[in-house]
């Protein structure tokens, strides 16, 4: 199958992107300082292990500890042996994940293209503020900063081209944050080199020592936040209504095993006459109705509310915080954003009868507040249906 415009420009601006990595590392090549040897051994296979400790945050950003081995590997390899470290970082890279071929390339371009721009960027700096005090941390500073705007550039103008968007569009969207959760790691690529620059090869070794413990913190702290991500998703499975999407009667009941006093007010809200969905146009659209009417309540409503279905087309509103006034409006609004719907086969109004009771001034027992309010729902269905009525009102002797 041949592949799409913007598969086959993706591809081309890899080859381009390669060719010119080779071009410039030809033409400024410089070489090696041998006796540095030691230390493009120790900053290379930092940097190598430092890219297989990745951690995601979002959806779309990665964090990893790498590019702090940049700055040192720079500063003291040069343009020549740097570049040639990181192409190694972008194949090994694309081989432990198993990438296809043209990513791999790019990986690898990508890195050591972003290098050498930071290392020419360095030595230009350094000539121009100086080597020692202020101006070394300015060149040094200038020297990684110009490796993460190049690495971002050319990531997004990769991802750009392959979704299709501008490339303005998607350094606003996936760059910015990039550099933002990358300037952590310039500011210790600056103190990393100073460290080397103090204690030479030893400083070098001890320092990488450092990051290797921090790397293996941030694995560690990573797989508990993925872990307590994990167990969250499934507590919360446990207890959702899959179909309405409203939290179950396990969570209710949980809440009312809760032994807390805070002020709270309940919704009970019931669908007047639903069996005439499922009688006249079929469950499958009283099921349409129930989620519309679960999206309009939680439309209704503040994010730290609940709505519980309580069974069949029965539902609950947990309002925390919240006193008897503040519930009535509450419910007035979801009755008024109730009047706007209409579904695209049933024509027939969603209409609710609802009941409001309030702790403390009605009941302290969360069980009794409960059962307060589904009085007072049927006191609305008694009273015609389609309104509203509060427990404590009904109840008063006056």
């Amino acid at each position: 199958m041949e592949p799409k415009g913007s598969e086959r420009l993706f591809y081309a601006a890899i080859y381009v992107i390669a060719v010119i990595t080779v071009v410039v590392g030809i033409a400024f090549y410089q070489n090696p300082d041998w006796a540095n040897w030691p230390f493009m051994l120790i900053l290379g296979a930092l940097m190598l292990y430092l890219q297989t400790v990745v951690v995601r945050i979002g959806d779309r950003i990665e964090y990893s500890l790498s590019t702090a081995a940049v700055l040192p590997l720079m500063y003291f390899c040069g343009p020549t042996p740097a570049m040639a470290i990181s192409v190694l970082g972008g194949i090994y890279d694309g081989v432990r994940h198993k990438k296809e071929w043209q990513r791999t390339m790019f990986n690898a371009a990508q890195f050591a293209l972003c290098t050498f721009l930071g290392s020419i960027t360095l030595q230009l700096f350094s000539r121009t503020f100086g080597t020692t005090g202020l101006g070394f941390v300015l060149a040094l500073s200038g020297g990684i900063l110009a490796y993460i705007f190049a690495n971002i550039a050319l990531v997004c103008l990769l991802v750009s081209i392959w979704r299709g968007v501008t490339w303005f569009d998607q350094i606003r969207e996936l760059g910015w944050p990039n550099f933002y959760s990358n300037l952590s790691n310039a500011f210790i690529g600056v103190i990393f080199t100073f460290f080397g620059i103090s204690y030479g090869l030893w400083g070098i070794l001890a320092f990488s020592l450092l990051l290797l413990n921090l790397s293996g913190l941030l694995k560690a702290a990573a797989e508990v936040s993925s872990e307590r991500a994990r167990r969250q998703e499934l507590e919360e499975e446990l207890v959702v209504d899959e179909m309405t999407g409203a939290y179950n009667f396990r969570y209710l009941t949980s809440w009312l095993g809760e032994p807390s006093q805070e002020a709270t007010s309940l919704l009970f809200i019931d669908v007047d006459d639903f069996s005439d969905y499922n009688n006249t146009y079929g469950h499958c659209e009283g099921d349409k109705v129930l989620k519309k009417l679960v999206e309009t309540v939680n439309s209704s409503i503040r994010s730290g509310d609940r709505v519980i279905r309580y069974g069949g087309d029965e539902f609950v509103v947990l309002l925390r915080d919240m006193s008897g006034d503040g519930a009535q409006r509450v419910a007035q609004r979801i009755v008024t954003n109730l009047e706007s719907l209409q579904g695209t086969v049933w024509t027939k109004p969603i209409t609710v009868s609802i009941g409001i009771s309030s702790a403390p001034q009605d009941a302290k027992d969360k069980h009794q507040l409960l059962l307060f309010a589904d009085q007072a729902m049927y006191q609305a269905k008694e009273a015609g249906k389609d309104t509203i009525r509060v427990w404590s009102a009904l109840n008063d002797p006056a």
